[in-house]
């Protein structure tokens, strides 16, 4: 296993392991996801051999809060404690901040183990270009 942080990925294997979870449309392409990354404070990278296994990246401000994002492991690679080395490591990035927040539709029980709570407030989205 080698973590990479902060270094752009082979975009195509990432977009290759979005699409394995079902993540991206078909029309976002090698440019959409390097904007993505470019316009993030830390992303990690996990490979296993020369494959991306796993990837996560978070949004924050260093001190108050973070916003964990597109925490993905390869199907073909879960149960390897990949997604939770991803989680910890990008916590480990910003140790001042008070609260990480995410989102998530079927992996809550995963973050439950982690130390995730349900929040105290509404989670809300407003989507402007789908």
């Amino acid at each position: 296993m080698r973590m990479v942080e902060n270094a752009l990925p082979d975009l195509t294997q990432l977009i290759e392991l979005y699409r394995a979870v079902g993540w991206l449309q078909c029309h976002d392409d090698e440019k959409f996801v390097k904007n993505i990354l470019l316009n993030t404070d830390e992303f990690i990278c996990i490979y296993i051999g020369n494959t991306l296994a796993a990837f996560g990246r978070m949004l924050t401000d260093y001190h108050m809060s973070a916003f964990l994002d597109d925490i993905v492991v390869h199907p073909g690679f879960r149960k390897m404690g990949l997604g939770s080395a991803v989680v910890n490591h990008l916590i480990s990035k910003a140790p001042e901040v008070k609260k990480v927040k995410l989102t998530t539709f079927h992996a809550s029980e995963f973050y439950k183990k982690l130390g995730f709570t349900n929040p105290s407030c509404t989670p809300m989205e407003w989507i402007l270009n789908p």
